[in-house]
């Protein structure tokens, strides 16, 4: 059975909220167990809940959770804050993240635009007259990016051609392609035109 995407927001019906909690608590302590267990690392969790008289926390002995933290705070302060995040900090991160993926898609948005305005002018639904302006920088650029690859192609396909001419004179002795036409003029008329 496939599990649905949880929604990461404030669950705002409170006894929903509180199932919620304690449920991922209780994951959260088997997780940080395993983590200790399979890794051999020092872990401590401590978590306030609003409805708890005490803190969850993990491990569960006092001497062993007071030894974890005290060697945690005997680190530079530096070292202590070097993955931490606040609430700000990390809502930022998720701010500029969705601000790079909603560039990526516009950018992507308009490049399909550009290219079916490319098919519209090759189909002769518009004219170039037709195009606005503001539009003919980017469908510049995407005209140059196709050709850039079609450049590309044609010399990959180049390099393959001659090396397969190569490989036929060394197999016949030389002589060039079976056709009697030297293949290099013939990529160097593709080139051309």
């Amino acid at each position: 059975m496939v599990r649905k995407k949880v929604k990461l927001e404030y669950i705002e019906n409170g006894k929903a909220r509180r199932v919620t909690y304690k449920k991922r608590v209780k994951g959260l302590v088997k997780k940080t167990q395993e983590l200790s267990v399979l890794c051999g690392v020092d872990v401590c969790a401590i978590i306030y809940g609003p409805h708890d008289q005490a803190p969850v926390v993990w491990p569960s002995d006092k001497v062993e959770a007071t030894r974890i933290i005290s060697k945690f705070k005997r680190k530079p302060e530096v070292d202590q804050s070097e993955r931490q995040l606040n609430q700000q900090s990390f809502l930022q991160q998720s701010l500029n993240k969705a601000a790079e993926k909603l560039l990526n898609l516009k950018r992507r948005t308009r490049e399909t635009e550009m290219e079916n305005l490319i098919t519209d002018l090759m189909t002769k639904k518009l004219t170039l007259e037709q195009v606005p302006n503001c539009d003919l920088g980017d469908l510049l650029r995407v005209i140059n990016a196709k050709l850039t690859l079609i450049e590309h192609r044609i010399n990959v396909n180049n390099v393959g051609h001659v090396a397969t001419a190569n490989t036929y004179q060394n197999v016949n002795g030389g002589g060039g392609s079976s056709n009697g036409v030297n293949d290099n003029v013939i990529s160097d008329n593709h080139r051309s035109t």
